[in-house]
């Protein structure tokens, strides 16, 4: 017997049992078609909710939130904003490498002489050459001139590799965030609505101060700040990353004294014995950090020895004035920033024994002259370091230096901040800010684009 389709839901459960093991013969050949079709739709329809779904479930940033960075001091007024209110041309990403930014590209004469750089939609090479000359102490080394209105040109008078670096700083006035509001206890920023690239996914910026450690740390366990630097006890649950800086301690030897010219003399000073013709050293101290064990280990040495240190505590801005110049001291001790390209030509070239230059050993050595000038125009990484490492070698040879190691920082975070990343090598604090492009705290629900 065939039943119809349509009384199919009243038979009996008996008849469906019969029904379903005798299919073949049960049902009509347009019922066949019918139930075929019906599966059809029902495959197709799930499929296409599945496919509508899945394209959804894929995450990205959503825009705002405020991020309250805590700081310990006294006072805002001098405060670097660095990366929130200023950019650089160029940027140093989260591998540690040169990529474009306010510029979107570079060309590089053959001769290593000229800088050619295609600025963003928004950003002036006008403006750019302007801020330049009114600010000399930036790229002194360079000319900039704007040879369009969307590209500027550096001209070197010996090339300079390091430029790339420098131009990485966050010196022009084209940051994401503005100032909105100051007082004496905090900084509040707004996102820049000019901002030529990218604008960052966090609304606002608040700097707030605190005037010591412990209140900083109860901030940031009660959950008033987002992030801070080196805080003395990071909340459970924190996210941090300790990030070296390019600062680091190095102790000169004035090769230029004549009691201290003989490589022996310097030798016995850097090991922590009397010299049989020297009685007492005068240590200039230009030092706003901490100081290194290894190099108070040294003066405890010589003066356990006999050797009577007279030691000055001079702040960098009079050290700049009088006795780095004139090169007053015999031991100097000194906090440098060797910048992103660590450039020894600074500190062993001997054009920079005088003046303004950072030879504060008073060397002078041909071979140092040209290795430091070599790794200045190369551009070559392997070749850089095998000349780092050469010039290392010649400098411990010399008995004129020791370099203590680089400075660390410990920057935290609250777990609620998303995308945080930063550049894995800082040239000072406010470069934690350099990826704040990609930070953000909520996220949205997106179609997921064909590939």
């Amino acid at each position: 017997m065939k039943i119809a389709l349509r009384g199919l839901p009243r038979v009996k459960l008996n008849t469906f049992q019969y029904t379903l093991k005798h299919w073949r013969t049960s049902f009509t050949l347009v019922d066949k078609i019918t139930l075929v079709v019906i599966a059809f739709l029902i495959i197709l329809t799930s499929f296409k909710w599945a496919q509508a779904a899945n394209q959804y479930k894929n995450l990205a940033p959503k825009n705002g939130g405020t991020f309250i960075e805590g700081i310990v001091g006294n006072s805002l007024d001098n405060i670097d904003l660095g990366h929130l209110t200023k950019d650089g041309l160029l940027m140093v990403d989260e591998k540690g490498n040169i990529s474009p930014n306010l510029a979107s590209s570079w060309e590089v004469s053959t001769d290593k002489l000229t800088y050619k750089f295609t600025l963003v939609q928004g950003v002036s090479a006008y403006d750019i050459q302007d801020f330049l000359k009114k600010n000399p102490i930036y790229l002194s080394y360079a000319t900039a001139a704007a040879v369009a209105p969307n590209i500027v040109q550096f001209k070197l008078a010996e090339p300079n590799i390091n430029i790339l670096s420098d131009l990485s700083q966050p010196i022009f006035p084209y940051g994401p965030y503005k100032v909105d509001k100051k007082s004496k206890s905090e900084i509040r920023l707004k996102r820049n609505s000019d901002y030529p690239l990218s604008k960052p996914y966090i609304d606002k910026f608040i700097i707030r101060l605190y005037p010591d450690q412990n209140s900083l740390d109860r901030a940031a366990a009660k959950g008033k700040v987002t992030g801070a630097v080196n805080l003395s006890n990071i909340p459970a649950g924190w996210q941090q990353k300790a990030v070296p800086l390019t600062r680091k301690h190095i102790l000169f030897i004035n090769s230029s004294k004549s009691y201290l010219k003989k490589t022996k003399v310097r030798d016995q000073i850097l090991s922590g014995q009397k010299p049989d013709e020297i009685s007492s050293l005068d240590v200039l101290e230009v030092n706003g950090e901490k100081t290194d064990a290894d190099y108070e280990q040294l003066k405890a040495k010589l003066t356990q020895a006999g050797v009577e240190l007279k030691i000055r505590k001079v702040a960098l801005k009079d050290a700049l004035k009088d006795d780095l110049p004139r090169r007053n001291y015999d031991l100097l001790y000194i906090l440098v920033n060797e910048g992103y390209a660590q450039d020894p030509y600074l500190f062993w070239n001997s054009s920079q024994r005088s003046g303004a230059g950072q030879n504060f050993s008073e060397v002078a050595s041909a071979d140092l002259d040209e290795m430091t000038k070599e790794y200045r125009q190369t551009d070559d990484k392997a070749k850089r370091e095998e000349l780092m490492g050469k010039i290392n070698e010649l400098v411990a040879k010399e008995k004129v230096a020791v370099e203590y190691k680089n400075l660390e920082t410990v920057y935290a975070v609250s777990p609620k901040l998303k995308g945080f990343s930063v550049s894995p090598v800082w040239s000072s604090e406010t470069d934690r800010f350099a990826l704040v492009g990609s930070w953000y705290f909520f996220e949205k629900r997106v179609r997921q684009l064909d590939k």
